[in-house]
């Protein structure tokens, strides 16, 4: 994967440096997220929790992406001017994999039954004692 800067603009109105890229990709797949924010960090000298991917388009039959980033400088700035959904965006592209997170899901799925079962209990606890209440009047 090269990564070619084609466009370097300065916004110090918002506190960005924006900036306008070509990978090109000869015998890879269209690159992730999380690589071109890592390539972009090392080639600006940025954090990679201030850059903001904004798009990646590819043509079809071309091993050519063109996309736009956004680079804060900081992370206030970032958190007032992106949206949510960009912002979610850019914190699910972690390391961590999709065998990971259906582990993780499964054991909250589990939690949510032990929850359940215990719930169950304590109502049948309560039905019982309020029959030997009942009895004693």
């Amino acid at each position: 994967m090269e990564l070619e800067i084609t466009e370097n603009n300065n916004n110090p109105l918002l506190n960005r440096q924006e900036v306008q890229i070509v990978i090109k990709h000869e015998s890879d797949a269209t690159p992730k997220r999380n690589q071109v924010i890592k390539s972009l960090s090392e080639k600006l000298k940025a954090k990679k929790d201030l850059i903001i991917i904004d798009h990646l388009k590819n043509k079809y039959g071309k091993t050519e992406t063109q996309g736009y980033a956004k680079i804060y400088t900081n992370k206030d700035s970032l958190n007032l001017i992106e949206t949510k959904p960009s912002l979610a965006r850019h914190t699910n592209t972690g390391d961590e994999s999709k065998k990971e997170k259906k582990v993780e899901k499964a054991s909250k799925e589990e939690t949510k039954e032990e929850v359940k079962e215990k719930v169950v209990e304590k109502e049948k606890s309560k039905k019982a004692e309020e029959g030997e209440t009942n009895e004693k009047d």
